[in-house]
């Protein structure tokens, strides 16, 4: 796989990330965090898609995510995710408020007539073809340096969210 992504690791990239976000009104995310040892996940990673970047944020080296969030709740902004209730989640403890515009594309499936719940990487494959490596989904997303490996997966699992979308929200509005 070769994926193009920006790695997020600074204020500064992070607020440039958020002001295309901002412009664009849409924006596909997934998380990455790890969950079996406390009470509640800790968010080791935010991917994300917008129309001509891909990013990975690192919540490490920027813990301030407040912006990255308020502008998930904005009622002028679409959020696509795949399966997204850790997403939501932490979306709302940030904010204490629920995206008010999320389409998750397992869902849609479903209404669709698809099984449920579909994989991402079955509905990817479903629909463009692709066969996604699933080779990091149990990685420790806590220690760094992330390997280009873990990056590479992390990117993959937002590249098609966007295209998913369209395809998707076209076949529900017919």
């Amino acid at each position: 796989m070769n994926a193009n992504f920006n790695y997020i690791t600074n204020p500064e990239s992070l607020h440039q990330l958020c002001d295309k976000i901002a412009a664009q009104k849409l924006v596909a995310f997934d998380t990455e965090f790890v969950a079996e040892d406390s009470y509640r996940p800790e968010l080791c990673l935010i991917q994300v898609a917008i129309e001509d970047e891909i990013a990975i944020i690192d919540p490490y080296t920027c813990p301030e995510l407040g912006r990255f969030w308020e502008l998930l709740i904005d009622m002028e902004t679409s959020v696509v995710v795949h399966a997204g209730r850790e997403e939501s989640l932490f979306c709302y403890r940030a904010t204490k408020k629920l995206i008010p515009n999320l389409f998750d594309i397992q869902i849609a499936a479903a209404f669709l007539g698809f099984e449920y719940p579909a994989s991402y990487g079955n509905l990817v494959n479903r629909f463009t073809g692709k066969v996604l490596d699933k080779e990091e989904t149990r990685s420790d997303w806590r220690n760094r340096p992330l390997s280009n490996q873990q990056l590479q997966y992390a990117a993959q699992d937002v590249r098609d969210l966007p295209r998913l979308f369209k395809t998707l929200s076209q076949q529900l509005t017919k």
